[in-house]
């Protein structure tokens, strides 16, 4: 390895592909073992709070002035679009008859909700050292 700078993407570019697909920040800027095994560790970590909780443990404050009602959607929102598109059918499967009644009696929601904004928070972090690693030009 040569002490010569590479070059890399912009950390603002980095940052944005690391929101957008967990691990692509570390893409980006070669990291690819790394980038692969946060990715699919918060992409499973998403899931797997989905699966125990059910869809409806995403779910999205009605209006942005109302995000204090459910501070997790913010750990569930930087998951990426994965986050979004999960809130989205969340909210959708709210307004149906089926699901408009169910209401969780146990800890599960709260455990699957947990795993959801656990995994946005993780790619919280790993896109702060993906652009940090960008931003220094060669690699950390």
């Amino acid at each position: 390895m040569s002490d010569a700078p590479r070059i890399s993407a912009p950390p603002p570019l980095v940052a944005l592909a690391a929101w957008i697909i967990p691990g692509g920040g570390y893409w980006m800027i070669r990291q690819r073992n790394r980038g692969t095994g946060i990715g699919v560790s918060i992409i499973v970590l998403f899931l797997l709070g989905i699966l125990i909780g059910g869809i409806r443990v995403v779910e999205a404050p009605p209006a942005i002035s109302q995000i204090l009602q459910r501070p997790w959607f913010i750990g569930q929102f930087l998951v990426g679009p994965l986050g979004l598109i999960a809130a989205w059918i969340s909210n959708g499967l709210g307004t149906t008859a089926a699901y408009a009644d169910v209401i969780s009696h146990s800890r599960i929601n709260e455990i699957g909700t947990l795993y959801t904004a656990v995994a946005g928070m993780l790619n919280l972090m790993a896109i702060i050292d993906a652009s940090f690693r960008a931003g220094q030009g060669k690699e950390v």
